[in-house]
């Protein structure tokens, strides 16, 4: 999980560390910054595997532009180079500390390719203490072993043997540790994505996203669900029972339904919704037709449940197109399944409603409030428990209404 993230010199903000939890919603007013916080952690991602092209930050869902606006660019200010992400992530209970340097190769062009300096010092400081271990264990299985030599053998040629045998068995323990650390600690960062939903794609009618199983905009959700379990199917119907229409879900994979009238056949996608108001037998609607909030509420379930989807990633404007009731209720329902899944996410909203399904008192929930200052850095500001002026029992969304956590425009 990654644990702290501190971001330099990257489009609005200048200097700013984030200590993350489990689930982390981001909320401040229009530009302030919030989607350019995801953009930093999808850049470090390509950073960590030298991919920093225009086409692999895109699939991410980086917004590009030329480096004069990628780095800041602030009246009055030099110009600064480069880009400094450092970040803390933990694994098996494990801290590793990284850092990337970004440079572009040039200056003025949208197209420009960026390359990177990694420093991966200290994954490499807890596989010597993995080394210094290991070397321990094989000393103590080199010595004990000294009496099983047979009397016939010479037993200091026979030690030696044992000991380079040993340590060729200690080096390609060791590649194979530090490989597969490596590759644990790249696969989590780089599989980073931005979910940013479209309606369209909800429904099988557009298609641009290119990741799989599910894209960025909400492409092939009906694919994803047809590779769950029975035990995921039943988590996916028991946690979208919220919805107070929803009766089961299809997924008609020879695409039969749609012959029979159930779509106009423009969506390529094969989900399928029932109605439980409906009368049976006649109860069934495509996704084509289906409401776009159940669309969204069950992308956002399937992705947290999912063992497909990545571990760590982004969700951009989580409020679209839902109630401010169902918003409550979603985030409640999310931040139990980030538990359950080892999932973790970070998420932008403008909706207040969002916030009071976060429970503050759950170290792994966290809010933060992000604003510009007078000189228009972004900035956040993590709130920890719940500010009660004048002792009244206010909700979250009441005290951001009330201007009492800050980050609301003012200039109107």
């Amino acid at each position: 999980m990654l644990k702290s993230l501190r971001i330099q010199n990257f489009k609005s903000i200048v200097d700013d560390t984030i200590e993350l939890g489990r689930i982390n919603v981001f909320i401040g007013e229009n530009g302030c910054g919030k989607s350019n916080i995801l953009e930093a952690v999808a850049v470090l991602g390509s950073a960590f595997e030298n991919s920093l092209n225009v086409e692999n930050l895109y699939s991410k869902g980086v917004r590009i532009a030329k480096p004069e606006l990628m780095r800041n660019s602030f009246a009055g200010q030099p110009k600064r180079t480069p880009i400094g992400l450092d970040c803390t992530i933990t694994i098996s209970h494990a801290n590793y500390a990284v850092s990337s340097q970004i440079r572009p190769t040039e200056d003025k062009s949208v197209f420009a390719e960026w390359y990177s300096s990694n420093d991966f010092s200290s994954l490499f400081q807890l596989v010597d203490e993995e080394e210094r271990r290991f070397r321990q264990i094989l000393e103590h299985v080199t010595t004990s072993s000294d009496s099983y030599i047979p009397p016939t053998e010479n037993k200091r040629s026979q030690k030696r043997n044992q000991e380079q045998i040993a340590t060729k068995s200690f080096e390609r323990i060791l590649r194979m540790m530090l490989r597969d650390r490596t590759a644990e600690y790249i696969s989590f960062i780089n599989s980073f994505l931005i979910y940013n939903l479209s309606t369209k794609a909800l429904r099988g009618i557009y298609s641009e996203s290119k990741k799989t199983p599910v894209g960025i905009n909400g492409e092939n959700l009906d694919v994803l669900i047809s590779t769950f379990t029975s035990t995921e199917i039943d988590l996916l119907k028991e946690s979208i029972g919220f919805i107070s229409w929803f009766n089961d879900i299809v997924i008609d994979a020879d695409d039969i339904l749609k012959f029979e009238g159930h779509k106009l056949g423009k969506s390529i996608s094969t989900l399928y919704f029932k109605d439980k108001y409906m009368k049976r037998g006649n109860n069934i609607f495509s996704a084509e037709n289906a409401n776009e909030g159940i669309l969204h509420i069950l992308f956002y379930l399937s992705l947290f449940i999912s063992d497909r989807t990545p571990e760590f990633f982004a969700i951009d404007n989580i409020e679209t197109a839902l109630n401010p009731q169902l918003c409550r209720e979603l985030i409640k329902k999310l931040s139990e399944l980030s538990r359950t899944s080892t999932k973790q996410a970070l998420i932008t909203t403008h909706n207040p409603a969002i916030l009071d399904g976060l429970n503050l008192n759950d170290d792994d929930q966290r809010l933060f409030v992000v604003y510009r200052t007078d000189e228009g850095h972004t900035k956040t500001r993590r709130i920890k428990a719940k500010i009660n002026p004048d002792n009244n029992h206010y909700k979250l969304s009441e005290l951001w209404m009330r201007g009492h956590l800050g980050g609301l425009p003012n200039t109107f």
